[in-house]
């Protein structure tokens, strides 16, 4: 037993020493990586990063809603007439989506639990601190968009299956499916307020990303903080006009 003022010996447990982690086999390691605190950063980041990558390709097909149904129907139906990258996409995108969000929720859990008590009173750093409302909201905004996105697929993708013709051929009219859905005000509501939130994920989340990757620098972090910024505002707000110019369109 180690004695109180005397360092323990190497090779001796303490409190502070990574718990054994048990492999398949039985044979006890030390804990693996991905499930350390450091690993749980990095798969956020690079799961995060992929996540976001996709944004602007999805915000760039969107946004030919603006020349009109037969346009944008044409664009509907080439995205899957692709017979197979667009399911390879759907669902690498969607174990992104859970890989992320598990990590996340388990980071904030963690976190939780080596912090128990709150803080009596919490004041911004000021100066060049990064601490945002964003940044401290990482979870809040991060569940909202975990709820955002199967009421957008059941809404968008599996909602309801009208056809037009399209160059003579009979597709999908993903155009009506999307008017009637910013019909309604209320949809209108949700979607500018997920939109908001978005921007702010993206906001402090391509600037952490960053970091948990280690590629931080004095001489360069200014501009990858002002690319991020910019990035969550230009996706955020990009994403935030579709449904208004719908909604007053018609």
């Amino acid at each position: 037993m180690a004695v109180e003022g005397k360092s323990v010996p190497s090779g001796r447990m303490t409190p502070y020493t990574p718990k054994a982690f048990p492999t398949v086999d039985g044979a006890v390691r030390s804990r693996a990586f991905i499930w350390s605190s450091i690993g749980t950063k990095v798969i956020l980041a690079i799961t995060g990063v992929a996540l976001g990558l996709f944004l602007p390709i999805h915000l760039a097909g969107n946004l030919i809603i603006f020349a009109g149904a037969e346009e944008f129907n044409k664009y509907a139906h080439f995205l899957i007439s692709i017979p197979v990258l667009v399911p390879i996409v759907e669902i690498g995108l969607l174990a992104l989506f859970i890989i992320h969000s598990v990590k996340a929720v388990l980071n904030y859990l963690s976190n939780r639990k080596a912090r128990p008590s709150r803080y009596e009173s919490s004041q911004w750093a000021g100066g060049r601190s990064r601490k945002s409302w964003a940044s401290t909201t990482m979870i809040i905004s991060g569940l909202s968009l975990g709820a955002f996105v199967p009421i957008h697929l059941i809404q968008m993708k599996f909602g309801p299956y009208y056809s037009t013709t399209v160059d003579g051929e009979t597709v999908r009219d993903v155009y009506r499916v999307v008017v009637e859905t910013f019909a309604s005000p209320l949809n209108v509501a949700f979607y500018l307020f997920c939109m908001v939130v978005v921007g702010m994920h993206l906001y402090h989340g391509f600037v952490s990303a960053f970091s948990s990757l280690g590629i931080s620098h004095p001489r360069y972090s200014p501009a990858i903080l002002w690319a991020g910024r910019a990035f969550g505002v230009v996706i955020g707000l990009g994403f935030f006009i579709l449904p208004i110019y719908v909604a007053v369109a018609g």
